[in-house]
């Protein structure tokens, strides 16, 4: 199956990103330039930035599609149905994460023939990668994860997936959060969908530009959404069995 597969889009939602969308793009092309069995798409989903962040995208040779809807889930969900690669890689604009283990990820999935690649920073964090609260706030929506749906994730908010376009196909898009918390509920879907899951180890770096997240606030947010997606996969479980 996996030697017909020949397009690989890069989906990256950014909002006022200027700082880093360039070094995160130049990455990513010069990776991607010695890589001679796919065809690339990078696709950034901009998501009413309102600094140069587009503008930057496009000089570096990215597609441009505007999210309206702001919104982290949001602009997943628009770069994504966008996107035309069988497989698709995805990543944050604030140059965090290792686009240069691309062609890793892209053996990784043709030899273990696994569906959705998660990757866990917690394995490889860098010096000021991620700030202290944060890192509790991470730990413990990981762990309250795992209680509530019988999984074993080690990182459920990592931002950096790799995933065959099927599964994305298979999703019930609309159900899903529009904010943070979608990051959590792609990762739960596949695996409730009985698609093959990995998780494997990556760098994960200190950020370039402003911080977006609130602790406080976002982590809560995915606190409660554990929750409420738990019972939109019960009402589907019950709608399949009618």
């Amino acid at each position: 199956m996996m030697n017909n597969i020949k397009k690989v889009s890069i989906v990256i939602p950014a909002y006022n990103e200027e700082k880093s969308i360039g070094k995160t793009l130049d990455l990513i092309n010069d990776t991607i330039k010695s890589i001679k069995d796919y065809d690339f798409e990078i696709m950034v989903s901009n998501n009413n930035s309102t600094d140069n962040t587009e503008k930057i995208a496009k000089e570096k040779g990215a597609k441009v599609v505007f999210a309206e809807k702001k919104g982290y889930g949001n602009a997943y969900k628009k770069g994504l149905i966008k996107a035309k690669g069988d497989i698709i890689i995805t990543g944050d604009a604030d140059a965090t994460y290792p686009f240069e283990d691309i062609p890793k990820f892209l053996e990784l999935l043709k030899k273990e023939d696994v569906d959705f690649i998660n990757t866990n920073r917690f394995a490889k964090l860098e010096k000021n990668s991620m700030p202290f609260i944060n890192y509790i706030g991470n730990m413990f929506l990981t762990c309250l994860l795992n209680v509530i749906y019988g999984d074993n994730i080690k990182d459920s908010q990592s931002g950096m997936w790799i995933i065959k376009k099927e599964v994305i196909g298979s999703m019930d898009l609309d159900i899903m959060s529009g904010g943070m918390p979608f990051s959590q509920e792609i990762k739960i879907y596949a695996i409730y969908n009985n698609f093959k899951f990995k998780e494997i180890p990556i760098i994960y770096r200190e950020r370039i530009g402003d911080k977006k997240l609130n602790p406080l606030k976002d982590g809560f947010d995915n606190f409660i959404n554990l929750i409420k997606f738990k019972q939109k996969l019960n009402k589907l479980s019950n709608n399949k069995n009618l």
